[in-house]
C-alpha cells in the first residue's frame, strides 16, 4: 500500500490536483493563484514556496501528467526494439501500449483531471504544448509507427504510415475524452475499468483489422 503523502508533500500534490482541475476546466489565463489556493486548502504563499509562482506550478502539472503516462507505459516505450522482433510480436506490443493509455482514463481517481488538463494544453499554442509534444507525444507516436510498420511488414516506413498511427490514436482519445456520451448512448451506469475494457476490445478488433488489411496491401 502505498505510504499517504503528509506535510510539505501532501501541500505540493494538492496544489497540483487542484491546479489541474482548475486550468483544466476554466483555461491558465483564467484561474487566479488564490483561487488554486482555496480549492486546494493551502496558503497562497505555498504556490511560490514550492513552484515559484504560477508558471513553476502550471510546469508542475505537466511533469506530473508526463510521469504518470510514461510510468505506465514502462518498458515498451522507453527500451530499445529487440533487432528479431515479429510482426505479430510489434501488433502485440502497440496493442498493449494503447490500451495501456485508454486504460489509464479509468484507472485513477484523477483521470478525469488528467484528461481535461492534457486535452487543453496540447490545443493552446504557446511553450507548454511543446513540452507536452516533446516529451510525451512524440516519443509515444514515434514508438508507435516503428511498431505498425513492423506490424504491416514495411519496417522503415514509419513516415508514410504517421497518418494512419495518429487516426488510432484519434479512436483512444474519443474514448477517453467523450465518456458522458459513451454512458448515456450505450444506457450503463458509469464509465469504469469494465466499460473501458469493453472500449479496449473494441479498439483492438479494429487495431488487428486495418494491419491486416495493411499485410494484404503489402503482401505480407
Amino acid at each position: 500500500m502505498a505510504r499517504a503523502l503528509s506535510g510539505a508533500a501532501a501541500t505540493r500534490r494538492s496544489l497540483i490536483s487542484a491546479a489541474l482541475e482548475l486550468f483544466g476546466n476554466h483555461g491558465y489565463e483564467a484561474v487566479s493563484t488564490r483561487q488554486i489556493a482555496d480549492h486546494a486548502a493551502a496558503n497562497i504563499g505555498s504556490i511560490a514556496y514550492h513552484f515559484g509562482g504560477k508558471p513553476g506550478l502550471r510546469n508542475a502539472c505537466i511533469g506530473y501528467v508526463i510521469d504518470v503516462v510514461l510510468e505506465s507505459l514502462g518498458p515498451a516505450l522507453t527500451q530499445s526494439l529487440p533487432a528479431n522482433l515479429t510482426p505479430d510480436e510489434a501488433l502485440d506490443m502497440l496493442d498493449g501500449m494503447i490500451a495501456t493509455m485508454m486504460r489509464i482514463g479509468a484507472s485513477r481517481p484523477d483521470a478525469d483531471l488528467l484528461t481535461t488538463f492534457m486535452n487543453r494544453e496540447m490545443v493552446m499554442p504557446g511553450e507548454v504544448d511543446s513540452v507536452l509534444y516533446e516529451r510525451l507525444a512524440k516519443p509515444i507516436h514515434e514508438r508507435s509507427c516503428q511498431l505498425f510498420a513492423i506490424a504491416v511488414g514495411r519496417p522503415g516506413a514509419e513516415d508514410e504510415l504517421a497518418l494512419t498511427v495518429f487516426s488510432l490514436f484519434g479512436q483512444s482519445v474519443f474514448f477517453r475524452i467523450c465518456k458522458s456520451v459513451l454512458v448515456e448512448h450505450m444506457g450503463w451506469r458509469c464509465f469504469g475499468l469494465d466499460e473501458m475494457q469493453a472500449a479496449i476490445a473494441v479498439f483492438s478488433d479494429n487495431l488487428r483489422a486495418i494491419v491486416i488489411w495493411h499485410r494484404g496491401r503489402n503482401g505480407a
